[in-house]
């Protein structure tokens, strides 16, 4: 809220005294995602076997990843794993990459604050993309993590606005957060953060138009709601989520098979 308070406001010839009000409306979507990210991240870290990997991950799009995912049945690919320092075709950088180190499966996560303007088409590049990161996964956490070994991928791309969900092409509402990591009171606290976010932004947003209609002077600090304040023990929580995987002895041996595909229920079989 206070990057929202603050943020710069660009002068425009056409908006002219509404160009504060659109630079914040512009704003408030970039920060709504990056709030999201960053809740689940906390989220995640209350389950005694997930585990949030460090900051971002760039994963590399190995070009024979990429062609086996674009001729052939995603089914067909279980079990494979590619060099991760084979060549490549660019990089990918998933939201999130979460592990359950009790299961040894790796989450690789896409979070948008909604998927109301995303077609098919372009749903469909970034879950094969996602996809090709995930055949290359095993063996990039295995030597880039401290021979963190997984023996499986799901990926997840989850709709902040809860209003798409196809778990056969990979989609999940923000809803479903309970079921995709099988931890009761994730969707709650995440629909909550969102809701209190909202919240606070519409008041802003209310006080910047008034503002500009000249019938009040914007206030620096709109969003005077007092924020909702951690829990005393929620700090090693934070902490945690922020770690990176702590990692297996040296002389372990990644596993021959790795099994790829779109997340399913954790409360499910597989």
């Amino acid at each position: 809220m206070t990057a929202l308070e603050k943020g710069p406001h660009i002068p425009d010839q056409v908006l002219g005294r509404y160009a504060p009000l659109a630079s914040l409306l512009r704003s408030i979507s970039f920060h709504e995602g990056r709030l999201l990210e960053r809740g689940l991240a906390v989220v995640a870290a209350f389950h005694p076997d997930l585990e949030v990997l460090g900051k971002p991950l760039k994963l590399p799009l190995v070009e024979a990843a990429v062609q086996a995912i674009s001729t052939n049945r995603w089914e067909v690919l279980d079990g494979v794993c590619f060099d991760a320092d084979a060549g490549t075709k660019g990089t990918y950088r998933p939201d999130l990459v979460i592990v359950n180190r009790k299961t040894r499966k790796a989450f690789v996560i896409d979070l948008k604050r909604s998927l109301a303007a995303y077609g098919d088409s372009t749903l469909a590049d970034l879950t094969s993309r996602m996809m090709a990161t995930g055949l290359v996964l095993p063996d990039f956490l295995y030597k880039r993590h401290k021979r963190l070994s997984i023996t499986s991928v799901d990926i997840a791309v989850i709709d902040g606005a809860s209003r798409k969900s196809d778990h056969t092409q990979g989609i999940w509402k923000l809803g479903e957060l309970d079921d995709l990591l099988g931890l009761p009171g994730a969707a709650a606290a995440m629909e909550h953060l969102r809701s209190t976010f909202g919240e606070r932004v519409r008041a802003l947003i209310e006080s910047q138009a008034l503002g500009a209609l000249g019938l009040q002077q914007p206030s620096p600090t709109a969003s005077s709601t007092a924020p909702t304040r951690w829990r005393k023990h929620d700090g090693p929580q934070v902490e945690k989520a922020g770690r990176a995987e702590a990692g297996r002895s040296s002389d372990e041996t990644p596993v021959a098979r790795i099994v790829v595909g779109f997340a399913r229920s954790a409360s499910g079989s597989g």
